[in-house]
């Protein structure tokens, strides 16, 4: 499905960017980490015999669920086959977006992003999102990171002048507030 056979679900965003995801590289890469983790041990060898057979039932089915569509204003993922997880990360709130490639993902050409926040709780040292295998994630990830710096410019130029004039305000105040107790204090010392 494109862009323009999919419903807007997103109210008053534009979609910019759904990612794709490289499913025959996910699941032969699942299955090559499955095996080396456990031909690892004796006791991991046959059950292989059964894991083998289940990434080939199921991962397929997971992938599938996989869904990550950039906005002009947020990143919304979805996914999980008997879980299923939806999350939106305002493109405002985005602190970085990780790319990380280990020996075997190089192998098959794939990197798992990480969406991490200002204000994350509960992930020590980990991130919000994490989604492998999307199709020129380097681009992806680019284009996340430029949709938040545009979008944070806009902010900035549409909003600042009531943002500031209500701190520059306050602060006046403050500052007569002062000046005003000081004067008080004074001719009450005389």
């Amino acid at each position: 499905m494109t862009n323009s056979d999919r419903p807007n679900e997103f109210h008053h965003e534009t979609v910019i960017k759904e990612a794709t995801f490289r499913k025959q590289d996910i699941l032969t890469y699942q299955l090559t980490s499955a095996a080396i983790v456990f031909g690892l041990t004796i006791v991991g060898i046959p059950l292989l015999l059964f894991v083998i057979p289940l990434i080939f039932l199921i991962w397929p089915r997971v992938i599938d669920t996989w869904e990550c569509t950039l906005t002009n204003r947020a990143v919304h993922v979805k996914k999980g086959l008997f879980v299923k997880v939806k999350k939106t990360i305002p493109l405002e709130k985005i602190t970085d977006v990780g790319s990380v490639q280990g020996p075997i993902m190089r192998k098959f050409g794939l990197h798992a992003l990480s969406f991490e926040t200002a204000g994350q709780s509960g992930t020590v040292g980990g991130a919000l999102v994490k989604l492998l295998g999307i199709d020129d994630s380097d681009a992806f990830r680019d284009l996340v990171l430029d949709t938040r710096d545009a979008s944070q410019s806009q902010g900035t130029k549409s909003m600042p002048s009531v943002a500031k004039v209500a701190s520059e305000e306050q602060v006046l105040s403050e500052i007569r507030d002062s000046l005003l107790r000081i004067e008080e204090h004074l001719k009450q010392s005389d």
